[in-house]
């Protein structure tokens, strides 16, 4: 009987466990590629730059901490994007692992001001005087 109570105990234990893990938050669509999913702090330095990443319905805000001159180098250097210089300036394929293909799909990342403004001027030519914050928005093709 002893033995009984304690393998129902750990049924209902393993089935609650099992619940609780199928109700965690999966990342789906593009942020299945995403490294994070959370809102984060990166980096050392003396200087704060604030990035908002944002795809389809989700956003993370990244903090990062920085002695970098320009935008592009503050977020490479915390691996936050890649992508390729080319004859226009520095073209983001990926912010936050996920990928934006202008060639493939006809998506891109749309980078703004704290305003919501798009910028005139690209991450590797926007320098860092200061606290600042921007937003790279992933923007598929329409």
């Amino acid at each position: 009987m002893k033995t009984t109570k304690i393998l129902s105990l750990l049924l209902a234990l393993l089935l609650c466990l099992a619940v609780f893990v199928g109700c965690a938050e999966v990342p789906t669509g593009v942020w299945e590629n995403a490294t994070y999913t959370e809102d984060k702090t990166l980096g050392e330095g003396d200087t704060t730059l604030t990035l908002t990443v944002t795809a389809e319905e989700k956003s993370v805000v990244f903090t990062v901490k920085t002695n970098a001159e320009n935008v592009k180098d503050a977020l490479h250097s915390v691996g936050l994007i890649e992508g390729e210089q080319q004859a226009v300036g520095f073209m983001i394929s990926h912010v936050n692992g996920i990928r934006a293909d202008w060639n493939q799909d006809h998506a891109y990342w749309a980078f703004y001001d704290a305003d919501g403004n798009y910028m005139m001027t690209g991450v590797d030519t926007t320098p860092i005087t200061g606290d600042c914050a921007y937003a790279l928005v992933f923007t598929p093709a329409s």
